[in-house]
């Protein structure tokens, strides 16, 4: 087993005063990565990652998810995930050369404001490009 460690660091000078920071997470246990590139077409959404019980294609398991990052591989296209469970979901934009990152497979989305979350497994995220195919990096990290 392997230690995943991940760095999140800004770099940014602001009225001559430096006002980056950085930070360190590190996740033990880790015996399996997954490491690709996809094209997102702008014609429909594809499938880029699926949750359940058990590992399959393109496929993680729910409980073992540990790490997830896409990254927006242009630099002028923006590509909408649609991060989606058994009855909720929820959309973003993911910006040209932007990240998203998660550190498990659950979510919670409501519709109006609510105080309490109930967090859920999430089943499969979703691509789509703007204007023109987009690459993105996808890789996850699982025990």
């Amino acid at each position: 087993m392997a230690t995943i460690t991940v760095t999140i660091k800004e770099e940014v000078t602001l009225n001559g005063k430096d006002r980056g920071s950085e930070n360190v997470m590190s996740i033990s246990g880790i015996n399996q990565t997954d490491n690709r590139i996809v094209t997102v077409p702008t014609a429909s959404e594809v499938s880029i990652v699926k949750f359940g019980t058990a590992v399959d294609a393109g496929q993680f398991e729910d409980a073992t998810t540990e790490y997830l990052r896409i990254t927006n591989l242009d630099d002028t296209n923006y590509v909408t995930l649609r991060i989606s469970g058994s009855s909720e979901e929820y959309m973003l934009k993911l910006e040209p050369d932007g990240t998203f990152m998660m550190n498990n497979s659950l979510m919670d989305a409501y519709a109006s404001n609510s105080n309490t979350a109930t967090l859920a497994a999430i089943d499969e995220i979703k691509a789509q490009a703007n204007s023109a195919d987009v690459d993105v990096e996808i890789f996850v990290a699982t025990t």
